[in-house]
């Protein structure tokens, strides 16, 4: 059978890949530690998973409107108007089953064959992906790891073309931990107002940040009615809801509407009890995402000690997000490892630890490590790295 030739170069996802051969191997009876996947390794709190319950409890099964729940909405839109002075509105809002979901439709949305989006390296591995499936074509722009893997608007401006749509952004970033800063966000803005590129901002890492390096978000720099962006949130990371599967948009009217019409049709609406449950979550004490930030904070500290360590490592320090990126380069160059791919196959063999190797987010050198888990899987595998890599270069 011919497939549609849109997905012809696309790949699975390299994240759930590594997932699913941890697991594997884990059926094998094999130990194995997984430093692959980004999801949080706490539970979803109490008071949400209660406010689930009781949508259960009360019959709340049924459809709900395409874009979700208007209470939902509104609260979405509040926490942008307390936190960063904007005036939306629920129109400038729509629910989708996850951020995954939300950038995918607005990448539908916006683009088309003949555009180029712009997609800053390393990046997450589903952007490409996603703008190949709209017939656009994905164009890397290179950060560095000398300038802490930050994007800058003045790289973003040399790599505008006559066929540029728009530019992803991600910050927090993944896999980077990289933060934009607040007045490189403000230039990036102004590159979008005054270029007519799109940007889409993904800030579902918004609220894991570290020291005193904070977050600051598009919103800032918008108003609601303005028509060159789309803001990407979602519930799975920031209160530990990844099965839960909620993720919003927020944008000027017009284009939030043609979004919701589009969900319409993929998706119908988001799950009816995960919008009750989102709903607590979005309302609750700011506690309940303060605690698993500091603990974050903790890991976060050890690993970097702990790689710093471990022979031909180098590691930028990470001011955001739970995942570390280490410059494995002196170690591939030492043992004659060819590339990361390469590499994280031998840490699977040797070390029984599942990593993502850099190329899979568009930068060669590197592997990601996810701390979204305990602190014993952290030190247990931490240190059967440092003991297979100690090893291998000493051969």
């Amino acid at each position: 059978m011919k497939l549609a030739k849109r997905l012809s170069e696309i790949s699975a996802s390299p994240t759930i890949a590594v997932m699913q051969e941890a697991q594997r191997l884990r059926k094998q009876g094999i130990d194995v530690i997984d430093f692959g996947p980004g999801e949080p390794d706490f539970p979803t709190p109490e008071p949400i998973k209660q406010a689930g319950v009781e949508a259960i409890n009360a019959n709340f099964t049924k459809y709900t409107a395409s874009s979700g729940i208007v209470e939902l909405r509104q609260a979405i839109a509040d926490k942008y108007n307390r936190e960063w002075g904007t005036d939306f509105t629920p129109a400038n809002v729509v629910v989708s089953c996850g951020a995954k979901h939300a950038i995918y439709n607005v990448c539908m949305t916006v683009f088309e064959e003949g555009d180029e989006v712009l997609n800053p390296a390393p990046y997450w591995v589903t952007f490409p992906e996603v703008v190949k499936m709209t017939g656009a074509r994905p164009v890397d722009v290179m950060t560095t790891e000398e300038e802490g893997f930050i994007l800058k608007a003045a790289t973003v401006e040399a790599a505008i073309g006559p066929k540029t749509k728009g530019l992803i952004v991600n910050t927090p970033n993944n896999p980077t931990g990289a933060l934009i800063p607040g007045d490189e966000v403000a230039r990036i803005a102004e590159l979008g107002r005054h270029h007519n590129l799109f940007l889409l901002f993904d800030e579902t890492y918004e609220y894991f940040t570290y020291g005193q390096t904070k977050h600051v978000s598009l919103a800032s720099f918008v108003k609601a009615t303005d028509d060159f962006y789309a803001i990407v949130g979602s519930a799975s990371k920031t209160y530990s809801m990844t099965g839960w599967r909620i993720g919003y948009i927020l944008g000027s009217k017009p284009l939030i509407d043609k979004i919701g019409e589009f969900q319409s049709h993929a998706a119908g609406n988001p799950t009816s009890i995960s919008q009750k449950a989102a709903l607590a979550a979005i309302q609750s004490d700011p506690s309940l995402v303060k605690a698993m930030q500091e603990e974050y904070c903790r890991r976060r500290e050890y690993v970097l000690n702990a790689v710093s360590e471990i022979p031909g490592f180098s590691c930028p320090r990470p001011d955001g997000a739970f995942y570390v990126f280490p410059n494995v380069t002196g170690c591939l160059k030492a043992s004659g490892i060819p590339d990361s791919q390469e590499f994280a196959r031998f840490l699977i063999k040797e070390a029984r630890v599942t990593t993502v190797p850099g190329s899979a987010f568009g930068m060669e050198g590197y592997i990601r490590i996810s701390y979204a888990t305990s602190m014993e899987n952290l030190r247990e595998g931490l240190g059967r790295i440092k003991a297979a890599v100690t090893k291998l270069v000493k051969h």
